[in-house]
């Protein structure tokens, strides 16, 4: 008769999970925030950079629909997401959302509507240029306006793909 004997390694990674100590998750939350506070002047910086390309992209547009221009638009907004919420600027990243949006529905149509992109572009200027200045119901009637342009166009794409599908 033979014995079956299961073992179990004991890793170092477990032990140490299980013991007391460390920091305690509000430290590491208050040491995260002042980190975070450190790099706010670069992050204002940056997106005061990421406006300023995107309203440079804006303005060499063509006069008709130009999806290569819709695209480099759409890469200078996403890769500007986030920045805003490392500045206490989120609706900042709202906005460049919000033009990802537009700018992909746009795409889906193949419409050109530089007003309602130039409503985005501007924006961006009016949120970077008052960081921290605007009341909070102010942003959100900006925002709240933002959302109805790409609301419009979103209804439009949906519609358009279901009678192509």
């Amino acid at each position: 008769m033979s014995n079956v004997r299961y073992e179990f390694p004991k890793y170092k990674l477990t032990q140490q999970l299980k013991e007391p100590g460390g920091v305690a998750v509000a430290d590491a939350v208050d040491a995260a925030k002042a980190n975070l506070t450190d790099l706010e002047p670069e992050c204002i910086s940056e997106l005061h950079k990421a406006t300023a390309a995107a309203l440079a992209e804006f303005q060499r547009f063509p006069s008709a629909f130009d999806a290569a221009s819709l695209q480099a638009l759409y890469a200078i907004s996403a890769r500007a997401v986030g920045i805003g919420a490392v500045c206490g600027a989120p609706a900042a990243d709202t906005t460049f959302i919000s033009l990802c949006n537009l700018l992909d529905h746009l795409m889906a149509i193949k419409r050109w509507d530089v007003e309602a992109i130039a409503v985005h572009v501007q924006t961006l200027q009016l949120l970077v240029a008052n960081i921290g200045k605007l009341t909070p119901p102010v942003m959100e009637q900006i925002l709240a306006g933002l959302e109805k342009v790409t609301r419009r166009y979103r209804q439009e794409a949906a519609s358009a793909q279901a009678a192509s599908a």
